[in-house]
C-alpha cells in the first residue's frame, strides 16, 4: 500500500498517479456492473403458428428473460395505434430532447433542438434500432419515456403478456425490464392481426438518412425464404434476441428465441426452429385433411337423406378425434344430435403437442384462471397418431356448449389458442 508521505516525494509522484488511474477504472467497472444486470438470462424460445394459435415449439418460454432491443416492438405498436387513431401522422415531426440525444449506442446522433420525421424515425427503429430516437419517440407520444413505459406495460397487459413490464423505450439495461419469449410471440402475432398495413416497415434491409446508409440488424431478412421481420435485439444481460415473422405457403409463423450466447448461433437456432415449425405446420395440415368434408352445404331438408345420421356421426367422430373441432356449418344435423349441446358432454382443447408433459403444464396453467367453469371438468391428455406421428392433445372435458364457448371466447381473449370439442357419438 502507498502511504500519504510517500506520495508526496517526487520519485512516488508517478506511482502514485498510476494507482489512482487504476483504483478509479476499478471503481468505474464495479458501478456499471451495478447498473447493468450481470448475470446473462439463459436460453428460451417459443414458436406459434399465428393463424391457429397452435404452439409449434416451447422452451423455457415462460422464464423472465432481459428483452433488449424487441423492446422496440412494443413502441413501435404504440405508434402504429396512434397513427391508426389519427393522433399524429407519417410526416409528424418528432422533436430530439437533450435525453434523447444522450443515449448509447445504437444510435442515429441527431443533437438536442433537431427533428425528425415520424416515417423515418420508425425505419430508424427497425432498422438501426436506433436509442436515441426510441426516447425521442416516447417522448412525442407521452411527454416523457417514463410515462411511455407506463403505457407499454399497460398495452402488453390488455394483449395479454402477463409476464411483462417496459421501464424504457429502447430497450436498454434496466433490472424491472422482464419478459418471457411466450409474451413476445403474443405481441408479434397481435402487430400483424392489428397492424398488417404497418408490416413492410421491418422488411427494410437499408435506411438512407442524411446521406447515411443503415443496414438491418436482422441478418434472416433475404437470406431464409419467407422472413419478412421483425427485430433483433442484444444487450449484455440478455444475450442476442431475435424475433421473426415468417411465411411459408400461405403460413405465418411468430418465433422468438432469447439468451442466444451469439448472433451467429442465434440465427443459426432461428433456422432451425422455422424449418421445423412449417414441417409440423404441413404435418397438422395432413392431420386434418384427413377429415371427410361434404363437397357443398347442405340443407336442413336434405341433410338427412344426403347424410344420414349414421354417417354424420361418425365424421364429427372422427373430426374430433384428429382436429379437436368440426366445422359445423358444413354439417347439418337433426334435432336429435342438437339436442346434445345441452348436455355436459363438450370440451375445450387448448393445443396438441409434440410432449405429452407440455400438454400437461398448458392444462395445469389454465386451471386456476377458471376455477368455476372448470370446477366439475376433468383434465384429459389424448394421443393421435398417424403415418406422420404422435400428437398430445391437451382438453378439459364435462362442458355444456355454453360453457365450453364461453370459456374458448375468455381463453382467447388471453391469447390462448382454445378450440371447441364437441360431443362423440357414444356421450
Amino acid at each position: 500500500m502507498l502511504s500519504r508521505t510517500n506520495c508526496w516525494k517526487p520519485h512516488w509522484l508517478r506511482t502514485c498517479k498510476r494507482a489512482s488511474r487504476i483504483i478509479l477504472l476499478m471503481l468505474g467497472v464495479s458501478i456499471s456492473l451495478l447498473m447493468e444486470p450481470s448475470a446473462q438470462a439463459g436460453y428460451a424460445a417459443y414458436v406459434v403458428d399465428a393463424d391457429s394459435g397452435a404452439v409449434l415449439h416451447a422452451r423455457n418460454s415462460q422464464v423472465l428473460n432481459f428483452p433488449a432491443s424487441l423492446c422496440k416492438v412494443m413502441t413501435l405498436y404504440l405508434v402504429f395505434k396512434g397513427l391508426d387513431d389519427r393522433a399524429f401522422s407519417l410526416k409528424s415531426m418528432v422533436p430530439i430532447s437533450q435525453r434523447a440525444s444522450r443515449q448509447p449506442s445504437s444510435k442515429i446522433g441527431l443533437k438536442a433542438g433537431d427533428s425528425i420525421m415520424l416515417q423515418d424515425a420508425i425505419l430508424a427503429l427497425t432498422t438501426k434500432s436506433a436509442n436515441d430516437i426510441a426516447t425521442a419517440v416516447a417522448e412525442f407520444i407521452s411527454g416523457s419515456e417514463p410515462a411511455f413505459a407506463k403505457q407499454m406495460t399497460k398495452q402488453a397487459q390488455s394483449l395479454g403478456m402477463s409476464k411483462t413490464s417496459f421501464r424504457n423505450a429502447s430497450g436498454l439495461p434496466n433490472s424491472r425490464q422482464k419478459t418471457t419469449a411466450k409474451d413476445l410471440s403474443v405481441l408479434g402475432v397481435a402487430l400483424y392481426a392489428n397492424f398488417p398495413h404497418y408490416g413492410h416497415y421491418f422488411s427494410h434491409k437499408n435506411f438512407s438518412y442524411r446521406g447515411r446508409t443503415y443496414r438491418n440488424h436482422n441478418n434472416l431478412l433475404g437470406m431464409y425464404k419467407g422472413v419478412k421481420g421483425i427485430k433483433t435485439g442484444y444487450i449484455r444481460a440478455a444475450g442476442y434476441n431475435l424475433m421473426i415473422s415468417a411465411r411459408d405457403n400461405g403460413n405465418h409463423v411468430i418465433a422468438v428465441v432469447l439468451g442466444g450466447k451469439t448472433a451467429k448461433r442465434r440465427d443459426a437456432q432461428m433456422r432451425r426452429l422455422l424449418d421445423q415449425a412449417f414441417i409440423r405446420i404441413e404435418r397438422n395440415n395432413k392431420l386434418f385433411a384427413v377429415v371427410s368434408r361434404p363437397p357443398r352445404k347442405p340443407t336442413i331438408k336434405t341433410a338427412v337423406n344426403e347424410y344420414p345420421l349414421k354417417t354424420v356421426r361418425k365424421n364429427l367422430a372422427n373430426a374430433a378425434d384428429i382436429i379437436g373441432e368440426v366445422l359445423t356449418e358444413y354439417v347439418a344435423v337433426n334435432d336429435a344430435m342438437a339436442a346434445q349441446s345441452h348436455d355436459r358432454t363438450w370440451g375445450v382443447q387448448l393445443g396438441a403437442f409434440s410432449r405429452h408433459d407440455a400438454a400437461e403444464r398448458v392444462l395445469n396453467s389454465v386451471a386456476p384462471l377458471f376455477p368455476e367453469l372448470l370446477g366439475n371438468t376433468q383434465p384429459e391428455v389424448s394421443t393421435v397418431t398417424d403415418s406422420v406421428g404422435t400428437l398430445y392433445r391437451a382438453r378439459y372435458i364435462g362442458l355444456t356448449e355454453a360453457a365450453a364457448r364461453a370459456l374458448c371466447s375468455e381463453l382467447t381473449g388471453r391469447s390462448q389458442a382454445c378450440i371447441i370439442s364437441p360431443p362423440s357419438p357414444s356421450s
